[in-house]
């Protein structure tokens, strides 16, 4: 037994060395493999077939109005593309012109030589994804709608390119687009403007898009040119963010904007600046500009919509401040025979305004030149008439010639100077003040007072020499 045993398991054993498999087994694998292999095919036909019916549809009329509907949607414009040209999944078509819809920030926008590739992978996703698209310019003009646009609603209607297949995505799914060259022009009511030749990189964010900029050049009637060191924007129909702003004006100055534009309630504003180094004389009117120099820095605020109704609030300081030749320092030079008050130094010049398109209202304005003079006040701009009521305090040294100035006109002392309140008012070419006649009056009056007591001395005098 324990042979026929030991026989049966040396049996079992040649079977498995030998490497023998059971008829079943062999079956099962057979089975496996002809179910791969059919798999293989099926799915390569069926890649084949659906990328032979992606390209056929891509290359349809059916596509080209699904991509102007698209596009035309995010932008509230009405636009065409160009016809496009097919390599594979990457196409090319000279541009796509738009005019705005009723609602639309734009009153037209134009792109040249797109460039973009399709990533067929994002049909799972049920998105026509797009990672990296190529624009060579962007042209857009804001603004009031051309009147034959006005009222019009867009020319595809919410059923244009549905017919497609179930399975064809609905939506673009575009993760990065460069655009080489943007120039953006407008023309609101009481400016015109524009930015030149910015470099922009976009990303859409859901139904937002987020642009980067450098370069370019901001042009805006009635101010200095300014060149675009970067820019940030995010676009949320239909306001515009402006998250960080660098400007450049001249050799060195500096403006930063952050801030809001609503671009659906006439161009309302909520932006915040800051700004440093900017040269005071290109703000000047052309009879200033000799007299008064410095670098200009503070903050401001500005609110409103459109020019007309525009408000800018803020705090100024002038920097390395110097005046010359203003006539109101020419008469005290003359008054107190003192050279220094034709030319000043300015150490001190700051104050707050409230500027509108007819009105510049200042207050708390100190201007101090250390030791000599000091002017404190409030006044208004008001198309372009001066009207102003200031504190002017001079040092007491410099009034020691000027007969009658302490007695009738710097009456009050504070803080080191003699103090007298001065009135000017007119324009801004030739204001005028009421402190000259004042220092006149006021000489005239202690010459005759001192020539009254000297010659009543005399006729005392001689009266008591006739007495017994």
């Amino acid at each position: 037994m324990s042979q026929w045993k030991g026989g049966y398991n040396f049996k079992i054993m040649q079977v498995n060395i030998s490497g023998e498999i059971p008829p079943a087994q062999r079956s099962f694998r057979r089975i496996l493999w002809i179910s791969m292999l059919v798999f293989v095919v099926v799915m390569g036909a069926g890649y084949l077939v659906s990328t032979f019916l992606l390209n056929t549809w891509l290359r349809s009329d059916a596509f080209r109005i699904f991509l102007n509907k698209k596009t035309s949607s995010f932008f509230h414009v009405d636009g065409q593309y160009q016809p496009i040209q097919w390599n594979g999944f990457s196409f090319y078509t000279d541009g796509y012109q738009a005019r705005g819809e009723v609602g639309s920030p734009f009153s037209e926008l134009r792109t040249e030589q797109i460039r973009a590739e399709f990533y067929p992978q994002g049909i799972f996703h049920r998105a026509w994804q797009i990672n990296d698209l190529q624009i060579q310019r962007l042209k857009i003009r804001f603004g009031s709608l051309i009147p034959e646009w006005k009222g019009r609603v867009s020319s595809f209607p919410e059923n244009a390119g549905s017919k497609e297949s179930s399975w064809i995505p609905n939506r673009l799914d575009i993760r990065h687009a460069q655009i080489q060259q943007v120039d953006l022009n407008w023309n609101f009511e009481g400016g015109v403007g524009g930015v030149q030749e910015m470099r922009v990189s976009l990303e859409p964010e859901g139904t937002a898009l987020r642009a980067s900029a450098v370069g370019g050049v901001l042009v805006q009637s009635g101010f200095p040119n300014l060149k675009v060191d970067h820019l940030k924007i995010r676009y949320q129909h239909p306001d515009l963010f402006v998250t960080d702003a660098l400007l450049k004006l001249g050799d060195a100055g500096v403006i930063n904007l952050s801030g809001q534009i609503a671009l659906d309630r006439g161009e309302a504003l909520d932006l915040q600046s800051s700004f440093s180094g900017i040269s005071i004389t290109q703000f000047l009117p052309e009879d200033w500009r000799a007299k008064l120099h410095g670098n200009v820095a503070g903050e401001a605020t500005v609110e409103g919509g459109g020019l007309d109704s525009m408000q800018v609030i803020g705090t100024l300081r002038l920097n390395n401040a110097q005046i010359e030749a203003l006539p109101i320092l020419d008469k005290i030079a003359a008054f107190t025979s003192t050279v220094q008050f034709r030319r000043l130094t300015l150490h001190t010049v700051s104050a707050d305004f409230n500027w509108t398109k007819s009105k510049c209202r200042f207050s708390h304005l100190l201007i101090e030149s250390q030791g000599v003079i000091r002017v404190e006040g409030d006044g208004v701009v008001d198309r372009g008439n001066l009207n102003g009521n200031f504190m002017v305090g001079i040092a007491p040294t410099t009034l020691r010639w000027l007969p009658g100035s302490q007695e009738h006109v710097f009456t009050q002392e504070r803080a080191g100077f003699v103090w007298t309140q001065v009135k000017v008012s007119g324009s801004l070419m030739d204001p005028q003040e009421d402190l000259s006649p004042r220092l006149m009056i006021a000489a005239k009056e202690q010459i005759l007072h001192e020539v009254q007591g000297t010659v009543e001395k005399g006729v005392q005098g001689v009266f008591n020499l006739l007495k017994p």
